[in-house]
C-alpha cells in the first residue's frame, strides 16, 4: 500500500472505496453472472435433450410402422399376398382378369397396413421387377413406370440385403430432401427369386412438423448414419453468432442423429437484460454513496488543503502567512504546530541571512585589497627591468615580489594550493622586510600531500602581517616566521610561529575569546581585526570544526597561531562540512 502515500487523504479515501468495496462487488457480480449463465445454459441443454428424446421416440414409432409394413410383405405372413406377388412380378398392365384379382388383394392388404402410418403421411410404393408400380398413392397410376430419378437412387442400394431396410434421401436439396425413402427387396422364400421392391417414403413436412419446437433461435437437424441431411429446421448457425449450445440424441434402430444447436448469444441476451436492470439499480446506490463520500471527504480535506496552500504561500515568499486555529481537534493542533514551525523557520532564516551577509562582508573585505588595473603591473615590470639594467638587483627583486603579490590580489577569488600560498607569503615577507628594513627569515615546512590542499587565497596573509606589524615592532635581532602543516584526525593543522615580543596572558585569553566568537568585537574594534576576520572566515567557509587559536611559544618568545581546517580523503578543504555549521 506504499503507492497510496503519493496521493492525498482525499484520494486515498476514494481509492480505498474503489478497492475494498467497488472492486469486490464487481468481482462478485461477475462471478454471479458467470454462475447463472452456466446454470441457465445447463438447464437449457437438458431441456433441449429431453425435447430431442421425445422427437426421437416419435420417429422410432414411425420407423416401427415402416418396418412392420416391410416385414409383412417380405416375410409372406399371408400366402395370398405371396401368390399375388409371384403372379404380378413381371406384369406391366391389366392384361387379364387374374391380374386384376391379384392387384385387388395387394391393394386391400396395402390399405390395411397404411392405416398405421396415416399420421406420418407416408408414401408407400410396391414395384415389381419390371419397375412397374403395383401399389402406390392415389395420384400414382397403377403399372406406371417408377420415376427415373428414384430408380437411379435406388439402383445404388445393395440388392443382396434382404433383411434390413435401406435408406436414402430423394428430391429437394442435399440439406433438405423432399422425401427420405426406406427400401426393402422382397424375394420368394422358396427360390430366393426377386419378386418386388417396397418403397416407403417419409415426406419432409413430417420431419419439419416434429422438429418445429417453436424456438426460432434453435436449429434442429436430423442426419442419417452416413451423415446425409434428412431435415433441418430453425435458422442456420452463423460463425458470427459465436459458441453454440449443442445437444444430441441418437435413434438406435436406424442410427439417425438428432442435433439441437442454440447460440449462446441468445441465452446471454436474456441474462444480460436481467443483470443490466439489477446492476443499474445497485449502480445508482453506489453513485449516491460515492457522491456523499466525496462531499464528506472534501469537507474533511478542506483544512488540509488550507494547510497546503499556506505552505505554498510561505515557500513563495509570504513569511507572514499563518493558519487560523479553530477548535481543539487534530487539525487545530496540527495548525498550531505548523504556525510555531513557521515562527522557528523565520528565526532560522533571519539567522542564515545574517550569516550570509556576514560572509559577503568578509569576502568583500578579502577582496578589498585587489588591484585590478593591469597597466600597473606593466608599469612595475618596466621599472623592474630598468632597475636590473642599471645594476640595482635588490630593488628589482622587491619590485618582482610586489608584482607577484599584485597578481595574487587580482585573482583573490580563486582557491590556491597551500604550497603556492607559501610562495606567495614568501613574496609578501620579502616586500615587508624591505619596507620595514628587517631581515626576516621565512621558513615553510609543508609536505607534498599537505601542499596539495586547496585553500582560499590570502587566508594566511593576515596572520603573517600580524607577526610583522605587532610581533616585530620591537625590532628583534633575528626575526623569523615559520609555517608548518600536518594532518590530524581529518583536519589540516597549519601553525604559523614567530619570535616576536609575544602577548600578555590576559590579552592572549581575550584574543582567543574573540577568535572563538564568544566576545563582542565591538568592545575592541581596533584590535586584531585581521585575525578576527580570518577566524570568522574559517567558520563561515568550513563550519564549526574549523577554528583559529593563538598560543604563546613555550620556552621562547613569540606567538603561534594554529588553524584547523576540515579536509576530505582527497585532501581538499570541505566548505560547510557539517549541517551545524552555525554553532559557535
Amino acid at each position: 500500500m506504499k503507492w497510496l502515500s503519493r496521493f492525498s487523504f482525499h484520494r486515498r479515501l476514494q481509492y480505498t472505496f474503489l478497492i475494498l468495496i467497488l472492486l469486490p462487488f464487481v468481482v462478485v457480480t461477475f462471478w454471479s453472472y458467470t454462475s447463472v449463465r452456466e446454470n441457465v445454459s445447463e438447464k437449457i441443454a437438458r431441456s433441449n435433450e429431453e425435447t430431442l428424446k421425445v422427437i426421437g421416440s416419435q420417429m422410432e414409432k414411425t420407423v416401427d410402422s415402416i418396418s412392420f409394413v416391410s416385414v409383412y410383405f417380405s416375410e409372406a405372413y399371408d400366402p395370398a399376398v405371396l401368390e399375388s406377388l409371384r403372379y404380378l412380378k413381371n406384369t406391366g398392365s391389366f392384361g387379364n382378369y387374374g391380374v386384376y384379382t391379384h392387384y385387388n388383394k395387394l391393394k386391400t392388404t396395402a390399405n390395411i397396413l397404411s392405416v398405421q402410418s396415416l399420421d406420418a403421411d407416408l408414401q408407400i410404393m410396391l414395384v415389381n421387377r419390371e419397375n412397374r408400380i403395383l401399389i402406390g398413392n392415389q395420384n400414382i397410376p397403377v403399372f406406371s413406370v417408377l420415376p427415373e430419378n428414384l430408380l437411379k437412387e435406388s439402383s445404388r442400394l445393395d440388392e443382396r440385403e434382404k433383411v434390413s431396410l435401406q435408406w436414402f434421401p430423394y428430391g429437394g436439396t442435399p440439406a433438405a430432401p423432399d422425401y427420405y425413402y426406406a427400401v426393402r427387396f422382397i424375394t420368394d422364400p422358396l427360390n430366393q427369386d426377386k419378386l418386388a421392391t417396397l418403397y416407403v417414403g417419409i415426406p419432409s413436412h413430417y420431419f419439419r412438423s416434429l422438429l418445429d419446437t417453436g424456438n426460432a433461435v434453435s436449429r434442429l437437424a436430423l442426419v442419417d448414419q452416413k451423415g446425409r441431411s434428412i431435415a433441418i429446421t430453425g435458422e442456420a448457425a452463423n460463425a458470427d453468432e459465436g459458441p453454440l449450445l449443442v445437444s444430441e440424441v441418437r435413434i438406435p434402430k436406424v442410427g439417425w442423429l438428432l442435433t439441437s444447436k442454440t447460440p449462446r448469444s441468445s441465452i446471454d441476451s436474456h441474462i444480460n437484460r436481467e443483470f443490466l436492470v439489477s446492476i443499474s439499480l445497485i449502480g445508482l446506490f453506489f453513485l449516491a454513496f460515492l457522491v456523499l463520500s466525496m462531499l464528506w471527504a472534501g469537507y474533511m480535506n478542506k483544512p488540509i488543503s488550507l494547510l497546503r496552500a499556506s505552505v505554498k504561500q510561505y515557500v513563495g515568499g509570504n513569511r507572514a502567512v499563518r493558519i487560523p486555529v479553530k477548535g481543539k481537534d487534530e487539525v487545530a493542533v496540527l495548525s498550531a504546530a505548523f504556525n510555531q514551525m513557521l515562527e522557528d523557520m523565520n528565526g532560522l532564516l533571519q539567522q542564515v541571512e545574517s550569516e550570509q551577509e556576514e560572509k559577503r562582508r568578509l569576502e568583500l573585505q578579502a577582496l578589498a585589497a585587489q588591484i585590478r588595473p593591469h597597466f600597473l603591473l606593466n608599469t612595475l615590470n618596466s621599472i623592474k627591468v630598468d632597475l636590473l639594467l642599471s645594476g640595482d638587483p635588490a630593488h628589482g627583486a622587491m619590485i618582482d615580489a610586489l608584482m607577484k603579490l599584485l597578481r595574487v590580489y587580482v585573482h583573490a577569488d580563486k582557491p590556491l594550493e597551500l604550497a603556492e600560498e607559501c610562495r606567495v607569503l614568501g613574496s609578501y615577507v620579502q616586500v615587508m622586510q624591505i619596507r620595514n628594513r628587517l631581515d626576516i627569515v621565512w621558513e615553510c615546512e609543508v609536505g607534498e600531500e599537505e601542499g596539495a590542499v586547496m585553500l582560499p587565497r590570502l587566508l594566511l596573509q593576515p596572520i603573517v602581517e600580524n607577526a610583522i606589524s605587532h610581533g616585530f615592532s620591537a625590532r628583534p635581532d633575528h626575526p623569523s616566521i615559520r609555517l608548518e602543516a600536518a594532518f590530524e584526525s581529518g583536519l589540516l593543522r597549519i601553525s604559523i610561529s614567530d619570535n616576536g615580543r609575544g602577548m600578555p596572558e590576559d590579552k592572549l585569553q581575550r584574543l582567543n575569546r574573540r577568535l572563538q566568537g564568544s566576545e563582542d568585537t565591538a568592545l575592541w574594534p581596533e584590535k586584531g581585526v585581521g585575525l578576527v576576520n580570518t577566524a570568522r572566515r574559517l567558520q563561515v567557509l568550513y563550519g564549526y570544526r574549523a577554528r583559529l587559536s593563538a598560543q604563546a611559544r613555550e620556552d621562547e618568545e613569540g606567538m603561534t597561531f594554529t588553524l584547523y581546517i576540515p579536509v576530505t580523503r582527497e585532501k581538499e578543504a570541505v566548505p560547510l562540512d557539517d549541517p551545524d555549521a552555525d554553532r559557535r
